[in-house]
């Protein structure tokens, strides 16, 4: 195998299965649509190969997680650097088994594809803290990138580091306190408040 396919085949089939458990029937891939909806001006056919592992409850957690598989690759490395790829993958927990949650991830990790490829503006790709406008409904209007609670914030493959980052939903009202203090206050918040860092499309606001 090539130094690429090791590191690859080395996320999903050993780490995941460590950090997750099951991870389900197979990945949900990237398709032309997403990408379509985003006024992509070319698709990289790389893109196509990243997607979504669904992971069910196990004995050591009673939510769902979804995770990203694809932007860590190391495409054009040949021997380890401190960051795989583009260095990070995306997480979401949800307290059902939710369709949606998939989507949420394809569209992140398209949009960060974008913004790495220059195709979104002179705009850095997605990393700890930075939100983004993503309804689910009219009590979630946005996501939240953070540290993880229940999952590890980094593993290492291969190829080099990998941070998890954890999407979360957030009010609008969480949304406006958040940019007048931080991602990290609200993160404490919800932890505080709700237990954990599930996104569900209802939830009553913590500020």
């Amino acid at each position: 195998m090539s130094f690429l396919e090791e590191s690859w085949e080395q996320r999903e089939e050993t780490t995941y299965k460590e950090i997750f458990g099951d991870t389900g029937p197979g990945i949900f891939p990237l398709s032309n649509e997403v990408f379509d909806r985003m006024n992509a001006k070319e698709i990289d056919p790389r893109w196509l190969t990243h997607g979504v592992f669904k992971s069910p409850p196990n004995g050591s957690r009673s939510t769902w997680a979804y995770v990203t598989s694809g932007m860590s690759n190391p495409w054009d490395a040949v021997e380890p650097e401190e960051y795989s790829g583009m260095g990070i993958e995306l997480l979401i927990e949800t307290v059902e088994e939710e369709t949606w949650a998939i989507e949420v991830l394809q569209t992140l990790m398209a949009y960060n594809l974008l913004l790495a490829s220059g195709q979104m503006g002179d705009f850095p790709p997605l990393d700890y803290g930075h939100r983004v406008p993503l309804a689910l409904s009219e009590s979630i209007k946005a996501m939240m990138l953070i540290h993880p609670v229940n999952f590890p914030s980094t593993f290492s493959i291969k190829s080099g580091r990998v941070d998890l980052l954890q999407v979360v939903g957030i009010t609008p009202s969480e949304l406006e306190a958040a940019k007048q203090t931080s991602s990290d206050e609200i993160r404490e918040k919800l932890v505080s408040r709700t237990g954990g860092l599930v996104t569900s499309k209802e939830r009553a606001s913590v500020v």
